[in-house]
């Protein structure tokens, strides 16, 4: 009699996909680095909303880290809206957070090894002063590579 309890019958156990597993995890760890971050898994995107404020004179930035578990992490400034100029560390299509260049840091985003919270949300926190620093100078202060000409600047 074959019934439900039957030894031969295969059942699906509901399993986690190996992107969700990616995606908790590093929600995991951003949220214990970082405990004013408020994220969400929607949609298999990790999706992070952030407030900083990098001195006491500065304005607060709220900023949303999207992730969808194998790609680089994308940074997108929410509030106070910040104009794109060339001058400035944003890439002009997508308006995200330009924070590293491969060939020149020296790091390629790896899913199976990298980490958000060691990695892009440092880096996040450390753009947000090297623009301040912008809006008294003028200059994008940190070294970079130019998004109109692939040429270093010194």
């Amino acid at each position: 009699m074959a019934g439900r309890f039957h030894k031969n019958r295969i059942h699906k156990k509901n399993t986690v996909s190996p992107i969700r597993l990616i995606l908790i995890r590093e929600m995991k760890l951003l949220k214990s680095y970082y405990p004013f971050l408020d994220c969400k898994i929607i949609s298999d995107k990790l999706i992070c909303i952030g407030k900083t404020k990098p001195s006491d004179l500065s304005v607060e930035y709220t900023f949303k880290l999207i992730y969808d578990g194998v790609t680089v992490p994308r940074v997108y400034i929410v509030s106070p809206q910040v104009e794109y100029n060339d001058d400035i560390h944003i890439y002009p299509e997508e308006k995200n957070l330009c924070l590293y260049h491969p060939l020149v840091d020296n790091f390629i985003w790896n899913y199976k090894k990298d980490h958000i919270y060691d990695t892009i949300l440092p880096w996040t926190l450390e753009w947000f002063v090297y623009y301040e620093l912008y809006l008294i100078s003028g200059k994008w202060e940190h070294p970079f590579i130019p998004h109109t000409t692939n040429k270093s600047i010194d």
